[in-house]
This record gives C-alpha cells, sequence and structure tokens, in this order.
C-alpha cells in the first residue's frame, strides 16, 4: 500500500464501532469480512483510526481470509465439478442419467434432469433419516424420551427443543460432519431435561461430548452452509 493510500486507509474500508464500558480497543473481523471496532464509550474517534492504520496489515490478512471463506460457500447451482458439502465431507458434482441421487468414489451422481427444489429435497430427506438415527442413539443413552423428531428450512438456528419436548432441526445440518450433527442432537435432547442455558445444561452437555465447544466452533465458521441452498 503506498504512502497516500495508507493515509486514507480507514476510509476506504468500512468498520463499525460499538462502544462499551471496556478499557481497551479491540479489532474483529466477521464472517463478510467486515471491520468491527470495540472500543471504550469516551475514546476519539482519531485514536480509534490511528489504531486501524496499525493493525493494517492484520486487518488485511483477515478480510482476505473471510473473503476465501465466503467465496468457499457460494450457492450451489449442482454444475459438473462442482463440490459440495455432505456430511462434512466434500463430492465432486456429476450429471448423468438416473432416477436418484447417489454417492460413488467421492462423487454425487445426480440426475440430469434435477433441478435444485428436487436436490434441496433429497438434502432433507437424507437429513431426515441421518438425524434421526443421532437423536435415537444418544436418547437411549441418556434415558431420555421426545415426542417427536421434524427437519425444518430454518436458518438462522440448527436446533430446537420444545415445550412439549418435540425436536426440530435444521435439514440443512446434514452438511455438517457427524461429530457436529451429534451436538446438535445433544444439546437439543439435554433441554428436555434442563429447559434453560444454566450450568446444570452446560454440565450435562459437557458430560456427553467433552470436546462440545469445538463443535460450537465449527458451527459459528460454517454459518454461510444456512444461505448456500
Amino acid at each position: 500500500m503506498l504512502k497516500d493510500d495508507k493515509d486514507n486507509f480507514y476510509k476506504e474500508i468500512p468498520y463499525e464501532i460499538i462502544r462499551s464500558k471496556r478499557k481497551s480497543l479491540g479489532l474483529t473481523i466477521d464472517n463478510e469480512g467486515r471491520l468491527i471496532v470495540r472500543a471504550p464509550i469516551r475514546l476519539s474517534e482519531k485514536h480509534i483510526i490511528n489504531f486501524i492504520k496499525e493493525k493494517e496489515q492484520w486487518i488485511s490478512e483477515k478480510q482476505g481470509q473471510a473473503r476465501a471463506s465466503a467465496a468457499k460457500y457460494s450457492p450451489i447451482t449442482l454444475e459438473n465439478g462442482e463440490n459440495i458439502l455432505y456430511l462434512g465431507e466434500y463430492y465432486t458434482v456429476q450429471r448423468e442419467a438416473g432416477q436418484a441421487v447417489t454417492i460413488e468414489d467421492g462423487k454425487l451422481l445426480v440426475p440430469d434432469e434435477m433441478i435444485l427444489a428436487g436436490f434441496a429435497g433429497w438434502l432433507k430427506d437424507q437429513a431426515g433419516t441421518v438425524i434421526k438415527k443421532r437423536v435415537d442413539y444418544y436418547a437411549e443413552m441418556m434415558g431420555v424420551k421426545y415426542t417427536s423428531v421434524k427437519m425444518s428450512a430454518a436458518r438462522r438456528r440448527w436446533g430446537s427443543c420444545g415445550a412439549t419436548d418435540t425436536l426440530n432441526f435444521a435439514w440443512r445440518l446434514v452438511m455438517c460432519p457427524i461429530s457436529v450433527i451429534d451436538y446438535v442432537v445433544v444439546h437439543e435432547l439435554c433441554h428436555i431435561i434442563h429447559k434453560d442455558h444454566s450450568a446444570k445444561f452446560w454440565n450435562l452437555v459437557a458430560e456427553l461430548m467433552p470436546d462440545y465447544k469445538r463443535c460450537q466452533k465449527w458451527l459459528r465458521q460454517n454459518r454461510a452452509l444456512m444461505d448456500i441452498i
């Protein structure tokens, strides 16, 4: 970056300031590459701008990573050669004559005539089968009973547990690794016992899935899966 460009660096990248009673400045880059500045309530914007300039290399690197991640999760088109995530693994789309989607040797064989809505239906069916099995496995392990298991088209939450112990899971969850699916399943089953997010709730989750925080992190980093189909 040239000197003149550097002087205008803070003007070239949009940023949002969130002020609170904190004592120090902090920078974060969200999933869309936006710069979020967390600052003390009375700190001047001039001080904030200078801080941004000092961190320009870090900001550029993190924004580059965010853009790369966003590109990885571009909308599904079902074109030949496209890579699609299923149960945490990427499969290459291969169009061919047929009546149903099949998986073979790292390839996702998709019927020539299938449109995106049909493929979404296939994913939903697969989710229903896979997730129901995981629910039954952990419900038996935990000694709990649920009312029903349904797949939802939710785009803001991976799962939920109703007041009458009805379990709902976003069918897009089927694109996640099995370990991550298991975490969401365990999370919702634990709500049958504890209806809140109290310490007792999280202790039970940790007892069943000691590495649940790793799964939470994966879901945060890959939330874009909710929007690609």
